[in-house]
């Protein structure tokens, strides 16, 4: 067969159900391939940064690569998604088109260098240069992409490797490589042996999970560790769901982006920290002050990225490998040892206080209180899959308030790199990893860099609930002004847009909601059936209404500026 039809029979061999791209020029021969293929589905977007999203959250959502396919000419667009991917270490395989290898260097038009583009923030840049290269090249990118440390892998295809023919004995995939973690590494013997040892000796151990849980799955070994030790389960904003946070021994997230008094009082007051599957960025750990390295606090980190051990704070000892293989044999050793009885009650009961405090110093206003419209969203969970969320207003309120149920995957953040424009191009993506109904918290600031793709909802029907925040600026830029120049500096306002015409022009219906009296109605007059939907919520920006940042807590003034932490 020919190297556009190799490709595709390809992806079909790793079982890849849907791609996500746009073509162009130097894309044609694979489409017309594509017009009688059957297995692998293309969706459309609008947007190369997109589609890469699109791929980026299905992954996520999935626990299989993602596949995006653009022509060489926006190849560039990309990156921000490919950055993301990189930095969280999402398995996302891009296939670009581009001109003929006997064009090269002649300045025809969308030629430029996608390798040194590329090669500092993928896994691997794959060129092809024969059709005889397609299959050994695209099993070497699934390879790349799914063995820890994954990541992204960026596979260019000039023109003329789709028209010439490829060998049928060389179409094989190996199966190994078509989900993620592909290959479950553990380390020596003798560190796990350690590990437990200092577990069971610490007085006041805390673990503090990252988006690696996720991606490892290790949920019921967390929880058996957890339970066993009776050792109370934070995570990151980018690893919630890795422990369900309606459990006595749940903290909640901690750090800088969800996490809250009571989330931190615990870390610091902690003798042993097991940060799992996280790179201990400035956001999970407050700026590198909870926990306080000044406190020669004992530290145990797990990761599958050797890099990461040991970056950020002095450790007692480094796991390399996956979380779920290492955390079950500590939990073999553990076995052997006596339990421990401590009770997780007084996390619930504080964690609840904290709350109850919150929503009851709420006042009433013109607008819509974030944690009220969180609480509310809680009840109908059953109703949708997915939550995807951009920074701002969405993410933060749900990190901190909304109490995932059971461990797995809920809520998608981009909180590797935490460019805006992420939460709607996630939800097309992540509702094509499991066709359920899929919430976006968005907001009016990351409309503007992708309202292109409500027409591909429009047109694909899908059954998503676009929650979108409107403070008609960027209200979190405002909220950091003032904390870093006690005042909002120029650059921040935006326009009255008229969502409800936005929303008409793309055929979905629209609901809006204005206050917090109307919540609870148009809740529920939103999840009454399957239809796309945009439901706009009138909010205050947030340097007015403080959201549960720590650092923030000095610009509250308690009248004016009340905080929500």
């Amino acid at each position: 067969m020919n190297g556009a039809r190799s490709i595709l029979e390809m992806l079909r061999q790793y079982h890849v159900n849907h791609v996500f791209g746009l073509i162009g020029e130097t894309s044609f021969p694979l489409y017309y391939e594509w017009d009688s293929f059957d297995g692998v589905e293309h969706i459309s977007g609008r947007d190369e940064r997109n589609v890469a999203i699109m791929a980026e959250a299905y992954a996520r959502a999935s626990s299989r690569p993602g596949v995006c396919e653009v022509p060489g000419v926006g190849a560039s667009y990309t990156l921000p998604a490919i950055v993301e991917a990189y930095t969280s270490g999402t398995p996302l395989i891009e296939m670009s088109s581009d001109i003929a290898t006997d064009s090269r260097k002649k300045n025809v038009l969308t030629e430029y260098d996608k390798t040194m583009m590329f090669s500092g923030v993928t896994r691997k840049v794959i060129n092809v240069e024969t059709p005889g290269d397609i299959p050994r090249m695209m099993r070497y990118g699934f390879r790349s992409a799914t063995t820890p440390p994954s990541g992204p892998v960026f596979i260019n295809f000039p023109l003329n490797v789709y028209g010439e023919g490829v060998m049928d004995k060389d179409l094989y995939a190996d199966e190994t490589f078509s989900r993620f973690p592909s290959i479950r590494q553990s380390c020596d013997n003798s560190s796990i042996a350690m590990a437990a040892k200092m577990l069971f000796e610490a007085a006041k151990p805390v673990i503090i999970c990252g988006q690696g849980v996720l991606y490892s799955g290790a949920f019921s070994q967390l929880l058996e560790l957890s339970e066993m030790l009776s050792i109370p389960v934070g995570t990151t904003i980018s690893g919630k769901g890795s422990f369900p946070e309606n459990h006595p021994l749940s903290m909640g997230v901690v750090g800088s982006r969800g996490g809250s008094e009571i989330s931190r009082n615990i870390v610091d007051s902690a003798d042993l920290i097991f940060f799992i599957g996280t790179n201990t960025d400035s956001a999970s750990t407050s700026w590198w002050k909870s926990p306080d390295p000044s406190k020669h606090v004992k530290i145990i980190h797990l990761d599958s990225d050797v890099t990461q051990l040991g970056n950020n704070y002095k450790i007692s000892l480094g796991l390399l490998g996956d979380a779920m293989a290492i955390i079950a044999k500590i939990n073999e050793i553990l076995q052997d040892m006596a339990k421990k009885t401590t009770s997780g009650n007084e996390i619930w009961d504080s964690r609840s206080r904290w709350e109850s405090g919150i929503i009851a110093s709420i006042r009433s206003t013109p607008y819509v209180n974030p944690v009220k419209f969180i609480k509310s969203l809680m009840k109908y969970d059953d109703k949708f899959g997915i939550i995807t969320a951009d920074p701002g207003i969405g993410a933060i309120y749900a990190s901190a308030f909304y109490r995932v149920q059971k461990s797995g995957r809920k809520f998608l953040f981009n909180y590797s790199a935490g460019g805006l424009g992420f939460g709607l191009p996630a939800a097309i993506g992540a509702y094509y990893a499991g066709k359920s109904t899929t919430v976006c918290l968005t907001s009016d600031g990351s409309m503007g860099f992708v309202q292109g793709e409500l027409e591909t909802v429009a047109r694909y029907n899908i059954p998503l609930k676009i929650f979108l925040f409107n403070n008609r600026s960027f209200g979190w830029i405002r909220a950091t002004m003032v904390s870093d120049y006690g005042r909002v500096l120029n650059g921040t306002d935006f326009y009255d847009t008229k969502y409800r015409n936005i929303a008409q022009a793309y055929s979905m219906e629209y609901i809006h909601i204005e206050k917090d009296s109307d919540i609870e109605t148009k809740m529920r007059e939103a999840f009454s059936d399957q239809s796309p939907m945009i439901i706009e919520v009138n909010v205050l920006p947030e340097d007015k209404l403080i959201p549960p940042v720590p650092e923030w807590k000095h610009i509250s003034d308690n009248n004016t500026r009340p905080w929500m932490g």
